[in-house]
């Protein structure tokens, strides 16, 4: 069982890199642990790739979840309060604990915290895409788009990922979903949230928001290494098995 010591406003982030999931028994273990709404949204992504990585951050929260509050995984209890933030019902010692949870091209990323409400988002450089001015205009203030068009062009799909991923983890911390213009969500000092900026890999930048009352943040940040057997075989979960 893990413990949060020191300042209240700790939050414990881990990641996982989501290739390992297509191993089938650490997908099939992963499956198994799941809740039938969880299995419900997996089966709707078609996306193969992006279906595992759902799975990877589906188990990766039940997982840190259950050591803090120590517990088995599978009694945790979840429902989604409106704009589309998950919380956590049961058990008990679980109710305290606040979570958000986000994957992206291959990485799996949950933070927790307890009594704060927090959100989280990673990105990948490679999901810019070609064109990082035109995604810009949809999520970035029209000062961030002038700063990011000052960029060398080479830079500006790497420079785009630390607002991109500090908006987003905002909008989920407040609960917004998908109902708030991310170019109207503030990053800068008159911003009612503290945000942390994460590297995960030289290709995914993460961020991690709570909301702001004086306090710093201690971020701890770690790396989740699941065991699979071998060798690895690939997995795709059926509609009978929800």
């Amino acid at each position: 069982m893990l413990a949060f010591v020191g300042r209240p406003r700790e939050i414990l982030v881990r990641f996982v890199r989501t290739g390992v999931y297509d191993d089938a028994g650490l997908a099939r273990r992963a499956w198994a642990g799941l809740g039938p709404e969880e299995r419900s949204a997996l089966l709707r992504i078609r996306a193969p790739e992006a279906r595992r990585d759902s799975l990877a951050a589906h188990a990766l929260a039940r997982a840190m979840l259950a050591r803090i509050a120590g517990c088995p995984p599978s009694q945790l209890r979840f429902h989604v309060a409106p704009g589309g933030r998950p919380e956590v019902t049961a058990p008990p010692p679980a109710r305290r604990l606040r979570f958000n949870l986000s994957h992206a091209d291959g990485i799996a990323l949950c933070a927790v915290a307890a009594g704060v409400l927090v959100g989280a988002d990673v990105e990948s450089r490679r999901n810019v895409g070609p064109d990082p001015l035109g995604v810009a205009a949809t999520i970035c203030s029209l000062r961030e788009r002038d700063a990011l068009q000052a960029s060398p062009p080479a830079q500006q799909a790497e420079r785009f990922l630390a607002p991109w991923t500090m908006k987003e983890a905002i909008a989920k911390a407040a609960g917004h979903g998908l109902g708030v213009p991310l170019n109207n969500v503030r990053v800068d000092d008159g911003s009612p949230w503290q945000v942390a900026v994460l590297r995960l890999t030289p290709d995914h930048l993460a961020a991690v928001a709570v909301d702001s009352d004086g306090d710093d943040l201690a971020i701890r940040c770690e790396e989740e290494r699941p065991a699979f057997p071998a060798p690895m075989r690939p997995w795709v979960p059926s509609r009978a098995a929800v």
